[in-house]
């Protein structure tokens, strides 16, 4: 009797800290909103909420539409537009708790279930990226409710419930396109119900058809937006041959080695960042964490489970998605991968019933909960560099003209009066800088970055006159902000 009420009082504690942590987690969400648009595609997504053209960037190709759409919504009863995106986030991805829960349940008790949702909810980079007017935000709810329906038919065999993820998919993509890949979780299911005499190929290339539909309601929907065929499909090549061949620093055009890219990603990027998002005591625990996980993993289990196999297909899929075709600088892109290693070695971890390991996890919980509430409120009250930038421009006393990287995408949100130009090569800005003789020349650190890979060299013509900076985790591109002033000639 005294073991048996031992244990429930065990589960109960674990139930109640699970709803506190969640609880207490969408009450700092929800009290401390993200109100910043301080990066580039950040105001391209505010920007749409005004007025929704993707030839003016809002948002830019692919357009996002069901991202925009759930921010216009509740932009109706919140007045700013990067607090409504915000909040969009957030209140998508706190009902991916459902998906979070029951998964969780194909593998442990109701208490335990509640645990793990908990954790992975609590994800300190996770919450931080959702917190942000970014579709990544979003799209990991979406993908949460796109793993769960995939199980769900999997498991059940209704026409419901196969047709759910075909749904859901689009819902994905109609959020975030970068999330292509996770057809392979599709391909997996008629694989499997194929494989089980469940579908024939009549059937899969009824639902393959259906799948394909609903993709072409929110495609359909931009090319509306645009006016035409053509301009939507010159629209998607222009931006497509940007990303792989220009800014979108992709393994195509990035002068990082292969392995240190590799290296980049798998340390920096998923560990560092999206798995400890820059805390010590993170670290440690999820190396704890991912070590006790992975050696729980047993090769033949994951052969026969069909959660796990999927697990492991889409991570792969997007960790070489990522790889290849993202930009490994950004933490974000990495979230999906997070996600999935997160729940392989969680579900190992919580279902081994031990004391130790129940107080380790709920450690986890508590460690995360409170770098997550920490790092939230934070966001919503550090002034970003970009805006520090805006600040110190309008601030100029002297007539000025400013040169930047991306930043002026920033500056032009926030209404700068000051001359801003965004530029990109050297030929240019020095033709453009001798149309402003009596005014100060600026540039940002960016725009020396890029004219030092034309090959030009401005060392003893420039003079660094400001300097800003706010949290890595929060910008990695541009959270260090150099203004130099560029004099054109040697100074002494």
């Amino acid at each position: 009797m005294g073991k048996k009420y031992s244990i429930k009082w065990v589960n109960s504690l674990i139930v109640l800290c699970s709803f506190l942590s969640i609880g207490f987690l969408l009450w700092t969400q929800l009290r401390y909103l993200n109100q910043f648009a301080a990066s580039w595609d950040q105001v391209d997504y505010a920007l749409a909420l005004d007025r929704y053209d993707m030839m003016a960037m809002q948002p830019h190709f692919p357009g996002y539409p069901y991202f925009i759409l759930g921010g216009f919504f509740v932009h109706l009863f919140v007045e700013d537009k990067a607090a409504s995106l915000t909040t969009f986030n957030i209140l998508v991805y706190f009902s991916a708790l459902f998906p979070m829960y029951k998964l969780a349940r194909e593998y442990v008790s109701k208490s335990l279930s509640f645990l793990l949702a908990a954790i992975l909810y609590s994800s300190s980079y996770i919450i931080l990226t959702v917190n942000q007017p970014m579709s990544e935000g979003a799209a990991i709810g979406a993908l949460w409710w796109y793993f769960w329906s995939i199980q769900k038919a999997m498991k059940e065999n209704t026409r419901f419930s196969n047709v759910l993820p075909l749904f859901l998919f689009s819902v994905l993509l109609g959020i975030r396109l970068s999330y292509v890949s996770f057809a392979i979780g599709l391909g997996y299911l008629f694989y499997r119900k194929w494989r089980d005499k469940q579908y024939d190929f009549k059937k899969i290339a009824a639902y393959s058809a259906l799948a394909i539909g609903f993709q072409v309601i929110w495609v359909t929907a931009l090319i509306i937006s645009e006016g035409s065929l053509i301009g939507f499909i010159k629209l998607s090549l222009a931006f497509t041959s940007g990303h792989f061949n220009d800014w979108g620093n992709t393994a195509i055009v990035s002068e990082v080695p292969f392995l240190e890219r590799v290296y980049i990603l798998i340390v920096d990027t998923f560990f560092w960042n999206g798995a400890a998002s820059q805390s010590i005591l993170l670290a440690i625990l999820c190396i704890i964490l991912f070590g006790i996980g992975l050696s729980r993993v047993k090769m033949n289990e994951l052969k026969n489970d069909f959660i796990q196999k999927l697990t492991l297909l889409m991570g792969a899929s997007y960790f070489l998605w990522v790889l290849f075709a993202q930009n490994i600088d950004k933490p974000r892109h990495v979230v999906p991968v997070v996600i999935f290693i997160f729940f392989l070695v969680l579900i190992h971890v919580v279902s081994k019933k031990s004391s130790l390991f129940s107080i380790f996890c709920l450690f986890l919980l508590v460690s995360q909960t409170i770098q997550s509430a920490l790092l939230v409120k934070e966001q919503a009250h550090q002034i970003p560099a970009t805006y520090q930038l805006s600040q110190y421009v309008n601030s100029l006393k002297e007539p000025s003209v400013l040169y930047t990287w991306e930043e002026s995408r920033v500056l032009d949100y926030l209404h700068v009066a000051v001359p801003h130009k965004e530029i990109k090569t050297y030929d240019v800005f020095e033709h453009d800088q001798s149309y402003y003789k009596n005014h100060n020349i600026l540039i940002t650190n960016k725009t020396l970055e890029g004219f030092k890979s034309q090959g030009v060299k401005l060392s003893g013509k420039i003079k660094k006159v400001a300097e800003f900076r706010s949290n890595s985790l929060f910008d990695p591109v541009y959270h260090h902000i150099v203004v130099y002033k560029y004099v054109g000639k040697k100074i002494e």
